[in-house]
């Protein structure tokens, strides 16, 4: 984050994330707005309907757990934040999953779930019953991002996955370093 959003953490203590402060791609909004009811329904719900949640790296890459300089782009005087976080008030989900979210991809059950929803696909006509049910099913298959212990398309076992977490409120409280940008490089994860 900038640096000056991090004193206006200090001096506030805890920060929220408007909305217009969140993905503005329209192309995604529809799978950050799943997002978002995905966490109320997990009873993470947000301090406020004009929020949008925090996103945070758990655990990148076993070769690359520091944070990517290309995290950075775009911030004219950055500083990272190693955060400890309650479980109950973050939702973890699997990075490579999130994408199928985004792409609106089907996350198959297994491979007759994947060839039987590809069938009814090709066959159900655009705002019929049978493709609002179609609507329903993909959104529900979405809902593997969060198991990470498992996964219905091969991502790799747990140990390699790449985690991110979502949770609604920054606390000061909840920062345990701060990370210089020269620091990156030497930064090792403890």
């Amino acid at each position: 984050m900038e640096r000056s959003t991090w004193h206006l953490l200090e001096a506030r203590g805890a920060l929220t994330c408007p909305a217009s402060h969140g993905n503005d791609d329209p192309t995604f909004q529809q799978a950050y707005d799943w997002m978002k009811a995905s966490m109320n329904d997990a009873g993470l719900r947000a301090p406020a309907e004009s929020l949008t949640p925090w996103w945070c790296w758990v655990r990148r890459e076993p070769d690359h757990p520091q944070p990517y300089i290309e995290d950075l782009r775009g911030h004219e005087d950055p500083v990272v934040l190693q955060l400890s976080i309650p479980s109950n008030l973050v939702a973890l989900l699997c990075f490579d999953l999130w994408h199928f979210v985004l792409n609106r991809w089907y996350v198959p059950a297994s491979d007759e779930d994947d060839v039987d929803y590809d069938r009814a696909l090709e066959t159900a006509e655009e705002g019929s019953e049978a493709a609002l049910r179609l609507e329903e099913r993909l959104k529900k298959s979405w809902s593997a991002i969060f198991k990470l212990d498992q996964s219905q398309v091969d991502m790799g076992p747990f140990e390699s996955k790449s985690i991110q977490g979502c949770f609604w409120t920054l606390e000061h409280s909840h920062v345990t370093a701060v990370v210089e940008r020269a620091g990156l490089d030497s930064y090792e994860e403890t």
